[in-house]
């Protein structure tokens, strides 16, 4: 489950919209926290000009996709929105709608974590589809790239493993080859971090751009998910993956405390230029 905090924080990431109509994906959604947070900013108008919102929430599990049918329910009498709570194996279903046009404008996603078996029919499936990863969070998030439309923002909370390391580096690849990275949130401790969730403290935020032209990235850190001592700054793009690296490792620098962090190695490495 997503915190609170995180989630309203995640949906802030989302760049402001002119976009009339929205299309949603939640995938792997639980009892829906996140989708939950995307709507309630929406009815704040913070920067949303849908005039409507479809959402398609993804979630396998039975018990969950209850809690999750009543929650959305509850924004039928306050937004202009429609939803599908959809049972199916989201790696299966979006494999095959990878082949159609795509649809989503917006994706947001805390998705679960598990290894996936190199003989499973998951890895079988992802194969066919272009996508070679070893873990199910890897592999929704590219699937739901792959479902977004041009110029489409997905925000996902992973675990920073993505950021280095032989196995994910067709991941990365597919990411950078398909999408801008526009954001990077790193929770600079590991022991405060997600105080309530200790499987969560060690993760990253990222926000992609379908199709998106690479510009600078925005750096953001906190301390924990209370955002109480949250710094931003700008990065250029090849101080974040190094022109040079055919491994595509991804550094994400920090000002909390201390000059810069390395994810992929733990290395402390001094800025180039002082943050904001």
């Amino acid at each position: 489950m997503t915190p609170a905090p995180v989630a309203r924080f995640m949906a802030s990431m989302f760049p402001p919209s002119t976009l009339t109509k929205c299309k949603l994906l939640d995938a792997g959604a639980g009892v829906g926290a996140l989708t939950c947070a995307f709507l309630d900013r929406w009815a704040t108008s913070d920067g949303f000009s849908f005039h409507d919102a479809q959402i398609d929430a993804y979630e396998i599990d039975p018990t969950l996709r209850a809690h999750l049918n009543r929650t959305l329910a509850r924004y039928l009498s306050r937004l202009p929105v429609s939803y599908r709570v959809v049972p199916d194996d989201f790696i299966e279903a979006a494999a095959i709608q990878s082949l159609a046009p795509r649809r989503y404008t917006h994706a947001i996603l805390n998705p679960p974590y598990k290894k996936i078996s190199s003989l499973s029919s998951h890895r079988m499936i992802l194969r066919q589809v272009g996508i070679e990863t070893v873990n199910l969070y890897s592999a929704f998030v590219a699937l739901a790239l792959s479902l977004m439309k041009p110029g489409g923002q997905l925000v996902a909370i992973i675990p920073r493993s993505f950021c280095n390391g032989p196995y994910y580096r067709p991941f990365r690849e597919y990411l950078l080859n398909r999408a801008a990275l526009r954001h990077l949130h790193l929770f600079a401790s590991r022991t405060t971090a997600f105080k309530d969730d200790d499987v969560l403290q060690e993760n990253v935020i990222m926000r992609l751009e379908c199709a998106g032209v690479q510009s600078n990235v925005t750096v953001s850190n906190s301390t924990d998910d209370s955002f109480s001592d949250l710094v931003t700054h700008e990065q250029p793009f090849d101080r974040i993956v190094f022109p040079d690296d055919v491994d595509k490792f991804i550094h994400v620098p920090t000002s909390l405390g201390y000059n810069a962090i390395e994810l992929s190695k733990g290395v402390l490495f001094p800025l180039l230029e002082n943050a904001a």
